[in-house]
């Protein structure tokens, strides 16, 4: 497959795990209505979080000025990293912007992020786990310099 297929497929990618975490933070906000709860470390339950990463407070007008000059920047550098030949640069960037704009369009619409996927004692969503996979691809690569 060239490398610029597999660079596009993982631009779909990320919007495709965009497309399900908003999805199921629709579910989350509109279906669910009790616990549901695998095991008690692990299960699904809507949790809106007004502060922003384990729930530390901070107004709303703040984090969404702050997470659009960091959007913005991030695709700075996606667009800077399509170039070079690192493909997991590339994956890392998308998928950092990919979590923060699903986030994002939260705060912008309802004032909070809904998180939904109870694990252990906190509640994560999929951005969330896009964000902390793109921060870790990046170090990853930094690393390996």
């Amino acid at each position: 497959m060239s490398e610029k297929k597999v660079r596009l497929m993982i631009i779909i990618s990320s919007g495709l795990f965009l497309l399900l975490d908003q999805l199921l933070k629709g579910a989350a906000k509109n279906l669910w209505t009790k616990n549901h709860l695998a095991s008690y470390i692990f299960g699904w339950h809507p949790y809106y979080n007004s502060g922003i990463a384990f729930g530390l407070p901070v107004a709303n007008s703040y984090t969404v000025a702050v997470s659009i000059i960091l959007i913005t920047g991030m695709l700075a550098l996606t667009i800077f990293a399509w170039g070079k030949n690192n493909i997991f640069i590339l994956l890392g960037w998308v998928f950092l912007a990919g979590g923060a704009i699903s986030n994002l369009i939260d705060r912008i619409a309802y004032g909070y992020v809904i998180d939904y996927f109870f694990i252990f004692t906190g509640y994560i969503n999929i951005a969330d786990i896009m964000i902390a996979s793109g921060l870790l691809i990046l170090l990853f690569c930094v690393g390996k310099k």
